[in-house]
């Protein structure tokens, strides 16, 4: 659950935090056929302050990430962020390619950074597109925090242990029910999992592929709170 260069965009912060840090995101797009997303997540470590990136290649109807990724870029000698990422996108360059996710960018339609203090992570609202009404339809998405028993490793953390339930309560203007995904425990992928966000929406430039929710994961990391990216594919009409 889970997205060239000159057509991508990139949201979020990419300089060292100072307590924890929160991954900025730079979404490569979808596949022509709708049926592959791509995505980057980048910055630097908290406490060793060196640099990643990480880039994610999703089935978006099976909602996995394809075979052979995510494709992860780390060292350990404090090398420039741009050289991190250059070597990723190396790394990363076949499958671009072979997905061809340049050609379909993606759009922005929700952003929530961390950093926005006004903005609610747990409720948005919003139109599928970026253009005015009435060539859109409003949507709603909610998603709700649910506590776990700690695992061993994630025992004396600070906060609580989480996963969340996203549902689609609003589709194109028509109040829906739909559970989009719901934590029966929490991956391990997720460390010590405590908050969640919806950070971002993102729509096709072909207006028929399904919406991707950008989940921000807050896990307890060396010098405070960590933020990671999920995507979330807003099915309306999937199982």
């Amino acid at each position: 659950m889970f997205r060239g260069l000159l057509l991508s965009f990139v949201i979020g912060f990419s300089t060292p935090a100072i307590a924890g840090d929160t991954a900025s995101l730079n979404v490569l797009g979808y596949s022509p056929d709708g049926r592959v997303f791509a995505f980057e997540e980048y910055g630097f470590f908290d406490g060793s302050g060196l640099p990643y990136s990480t880039v994610y290649f999703i089935d978006i109807e099976k909602d996995v990430f394809l075979p052979g990724t995510p494709i992860r870029t780390r060292v350990d000698e404090e090398l420039p962020l741009p050289r991190i990422r250059s070597m990723s996108r190396t790394k990363a360059a076949a499958l671009i390619e072979k997905y061809k996710v340049a050609e379909n960018p993606g759009v922005i339609v929700v952003y929530n950074p961390p950093s926005e203090l006004d903005s609610d992570g747990h409720k948005v609202r919003f139109h599928s597109y970026v253009s005015a009404p009435p060539h859109s339809y409003t949507n709603t998405l909610v998603l709700t925090e649910h506590k776990f028993p700690p695992t061993e490793s994630c025992l004396n953390m600070t906060g609580e242990y989480t996963g969340f339930t996203l549902k689609l309560t609003e589709y194109q203007g028509a109040a829906v029910d739909k559970e989009l995904h719901e934590d029966t425990a929490v991956p391990a992928s997720r460390s010590c999992a405590n908050e969640y966000s919806i950070g971002a929406v993102i729509s096709s430039e072909i207006r028929e592929e399904t919406m991707i929710a950008m989940i921000l994961v807050g896990s307890s990391g060396f010098e405070g709170n960590d933020r990671r990216w999920i995507a979330v594919p807003v099915n309306p009409y999937g199982p």
